[in-house]
């Protein structure tokens, strides 16, 4: 299969080539450049748009994906507790929005019953359409009692070093990509009501992932929940992040050790003065803060990488956030493409369009550098070889322009 008339977008040198022939062979791009072939069946003329490599969401939850955009609709607990077959159910029409909107692969942060490993495999062995899947199953959690504390859903509960070792070792035997760490749980009737990992269980989840040969995420709603993780120098990421604008030293050590933010903003903060409605006072913390926190990482040179969390499914606006804060455009689509491979140790095979990559792209009708909301109408989205067009995607999701 040929994409011809495309205009390949480089980011790395923020320039777009002229009309030109993407070659794919195999789930892979096999050349770049001119072809006086005659088009052939299953080739796709993309008449002069414009193609990105695939959109990569590093944080999302597709068991949840799209239930929870009403501050007044569905209950978080209500909806990961919901029977294992309902998720499934959920995650294979999430699998068709991803692509709708150009998402080719999403890194899932998180399902109750481990349901997200079976989509995964379903996707890998061709049951369902849909974007590749990493995913860390389960989240580790701290066991905590409290009148509205509630039980282990999408997380697991692990306590002490010995009870951390051995819960990091059946993730990985349930065949998890990642190991993430919930830094603190809650009791929901009163916010400063807490119980956090101490540091010596969240140093020790980070070793862990790395002996298995796996990354170490860190959900980080406290500040001194990430200032073990940095000093011992064992999380490759840190989820959310709000508070970090109170310790600026953090920020510059993310910074100096390449550890990668993936801050959600718009889920949990739609603008600096918004927090989100649902949880005005649950949280415990200044949701909105997260802006703070994100002009200061991008002021520092932190990578930032893009996901859409629980309370966004719009990937573009997360962008036109980081745009907001003082990204280029340019950069902002790092964040979802370049950023979002190397958070998954998958730069050789994901985040640019380039011979030898997985042939996962995106044809769009204009430049997203100038218009990020071009991202929210792909043209045809190709996902590892497999071609879809986007006006059929987003018809059968019943969403956006038909």
């Amino acid at each position: 299969m040929r994409i011809t008339n495309a205009r390949v977008i480089d980011l790395d040198n923020d320039q777009a080539s002229e009309p030109t022939t993407i070659a794919l062979r195999d789930g892979v791009i096999e050349s770049i450049g001119p072809d006086a072939a005659a088009a052939g069946d299953g080739d796709i003329d993309a008449a002069g748009g414009y193609v990105l490599p695939g959109l990569i969401n590093s944080h999302e939850h597709l068991t949840l994906k799209g239930r929870l955009l009403d501050p007044d609709g569905e209950q978080y607990y209500d909806v990961y507790r919901a029977p294992a077959e309902r998720q499934l159910l959920q995650s294979s029409r999430s699998l068709l929005v991803s692509l709708s909107r150009g998402i080719t692969t999403v890194r899932d942060a998180g399902a109750a019953w481990m349901a997200n490993l079976t989509v995964r495999n379903a996707v890998r062995d061709g049951v369902l359409p849909g974007p590749s899947v990493y995913t860390c199953g389960q989240v580790l959690s701290i066991p905590f009692e409290g009148t509205m504390v509630k039980t282990a859903g999408m997380t697991v509960d692990a306590s002490g070093v010995d009870g951390v070792t051995e819960t990091v070792a059946e993730l990985v035997k349930q065949g998890v990509d990642f190991i993430k760490l919930k830094g603190h749980r809650r009791d929901f009737s009163d916010p400063k009501r807490n119980n956090y990992f101490n540091d010596d269980e969240i140093v020790t989840a980070g070793r862990e992932a790395h002996r298995h040969g796996l990354k170490f995420a860190l959900h980080a709603w406290h500040c001194h929940v990430v200032r073990a993780a940095l000093a011992a120098k064992v999380v490759d990421s840190i989820e959310h992040g709000n508070p970090l604008h109170e310790e600026p030293a953090l920020i510059e050590t993310m910074a100096a050790d390449g550890v990668i933010l993936v801050p959600n903003v718009t889920s949990w903060a739609p603008g600096p003065e918004a927090r989100w409605s649902r949880y005005p006072d649950m949280a415990g913390i200044a949701l909105e803060r997260v802006w703070d926190t994100v002009r200061m990482a991008i002021e520092a040179g932190v990578t930032l990488a893009a996901g859409t969390d629980l309370h966004n499914d719009e990937l573009h606006t997360e962008l036109q956030a980081y745009v907001r804060l003082g990204l280029t455009p340019t950069q902002a689509l790092q964040t979802a493409t370049i950023n979002g491979a190397r958070l998954l140790g998958m730069d050789s095979e994901l985040g640019s369009v380039a011979p030898g990559k997985a042939a996962d792209l995106v044809v769009l009708d204009r430049d997203p550098r100038t218009d990020l909301t071009a991202l929210a109408t792909p043209v045809t989205v190709v996902s590892r070889g497999a071609a879809f067009s986007g006006a059929q995607l987003r018809r059968l999701v019943t969403m956006g322009p038909r």
